[in-house]
């Protein structure tokens, strides 16, 4: 999701520029260059007679869970693809088995897609990447290639899996960088926000493309692989804190639709919020793909009983974007939710939250509830090990980077209503999890509704936050 050239001379490339914002318009002149590039690792790998991958710049020698690096390749364009083209990124483990799509975690996608790459053009196409806190692999192998629908771009040259995906980079993984006898916790880099975020589910601005995944959701009781898959992202501005799910479901169940109604019966996604740390004043906020909100603040663990302040509001706003249909016996694919979560609302009378400082680190939880046809279960970012995810000291930790500068005008528009897609419609924004495939290919029906009657798994909840 991310850049366009420095020079804009055909009509759908002008066209697409005005929909970029000013800091889209800045990043773009780092990504179309002027000149032939020279990586640091030089390679020649060739997608037909069509793209030519130059090579890459690495930030890191050793990759470590939960620490960003930056990959960065070269391209050069020697025929224009045309419409309908993407490039695609998968992560995939030492064994070779893929575990993360990173399709949209670049500036190329939203600001200069493939689809108006120009013949003779160089590309600098930045991908910034974290592995997961649950990477049990010595190695991140990166297979890079080039899809339209059902079809691939064939690697010509190059080392390949035989599928069309060019085997372009494997780097070694260290150990966790998050320190001492936390060491196990998850941590997550959040992303400044740079420009307008539309809460509409879609994560279709530049800035999400940038944001880095927490990587696939765990069993909450356990920590081993989830269930189903989703996961999250993270960015922040003057204003807000946002927050991304994105949840893999084929029963959608969401028949509450009022403020405070109780989300977690049914499907809900939740994140909790303990800014300083120490396991007092934390907030609970979940959200429903009917859009619905539920909130609620703590002084301590589960005290006031037997759901917090309810008559605290965190004037969360959220869209969503449902594909399927609630509530009907069709098979549905799943829904995404954007939370903006005012900074003004966080804290107590007494010491109102501000925007973090720079470098600050707060304690927060992600988690997903889902309903099934007998029974619910659930999955979460830091796993609290027991069955309540009321357990602070198992937040994970999300580190803020910059200072948030205050922001001129508007930048959270009134949320739209949950949109139901039909089965099969593609819905643009980043896949989180594993068995990544380039966003928008067709994913086959998981088979018809009622859904699967298996029993509700340990770490379902059974009240808010896991009670």
């Amino acid at each position: 999701m991310w850049a366009l050239g420095v020079a804009l001379v055909a009509t759908a490339c002008v066209e697409k520029s005005k929909r970029l914002s000013k800091a889209e318009r800045e990043m773009a002149k780092e990504i179309s260059l002027p000149a032939a590039p020279k990586p640091e690792h030089e390679l020649d790998v060739r997608f037909e007679n069509k793209i030519r991958l130059l090579g890459y710049d690495l930030s890191v020698e050793q990759a470590k869970e939960g620490e960003a690096f930056t990959v960065t390749w070269y391209w050069k364009v020697n025929q224009a693809l045309g419409a309908g083209w993407k490039i695609f990124t998968h992560l995939a483990d030492q064994k070779r088995e893929s575990r993360i799509n990173l399709d949209a975690a670049r500036p190329v996608r939203r600001v200069h897609p493939v689809e108006s790459w120009k013949s003779g053009e160089y590309i600098k196409d930045v991908q910034e990447i974290t592995l997961p806190s649950d990477w049990d692999s010595s190695e991140a192998v990166f297979y890079l290639g080039f899809w339209n629908g059902p079809h691939r771009l064939h690697v010509a040259k190059g080392k390949n899996d035989g599928d069309n995906r060019a085997e372009a980079l494997v780097v070694p993984v260290g150990g966790a960088g998050s320190g001492a006898a936390d060491e196990k916790l998850p941590r997550l880099i959040a992303r400044y926000a740079r420009g307008p975020i539309a809460l509409d589910g879609k994560l279709e601005e530049s800035d999400w493309g940038a944001a880095q995944p927490t990587g696939r959701f765990v069993a909450t009781m356990s920590g081993n692989r989830g269930t189903f898959e989703a996961g999250a992202r993270v960015l922040y501005n003057a204003e807000n804190l946002y927050v991304a799910f994105e949840v893999q479901d084929d029963y959608l169940k969401s028949e509450l639709s009022e403020h405070d109604d109780h989300l977690w019966t049914q499907d809900a996604v939740e994140v909790m919020i303990d800014p300083d740390g120490d396991g007092m004043n934390y907030f609970e906020i979940q959200v429903a793909p009917s859009g619905a909100v539920f909130d609620t603040a703590y002084d301590t663990r589960r005290k006031p009983k037997p759901y917090g302040k309810m008559d605290w509001s965190s004037d969360t706003k959220a869209g969503v974007d449902v594909r399927g249909t609630i509530g009907d016996d069709e098979p549905d694919k799943g829904y995404t939710v954007e939370m903006a979560i005012p900074w003004s609302s966080i804290g107590t009378p007494e010491a109102p939250a501000m925007p973090p400082a720079k470098g600050a680190t707060w304690r927060i939880n992600f988690y997903v509830m889902d309903a099934r046809d007998k029974g619910q279960r659930a999955v979460g970012w830091s796993p609290p090990m027991v069955g309540d995810f009321h357990v602070p000291k198992r937040f994970g930790r999300v580190v803020f980077p910059e200072p948030a500068r205050p922001v001129a005008g508007k930048i959270t528009p009134e949320p739209t209503k949950a949109v139901q897609k039909p089965e099969g419609e593609a819905t643009p924004g980043p896949t989180i999890g594993a068995k990544p495939r380039p966003v928008g290919e067709t994913v086959p029906a998981p088979g018809p509704k009622p859904a699967p009657k298996a029993p509700a798994d340990k770490s379902a909840p059974t009240g808010p936050g896991g009670r």
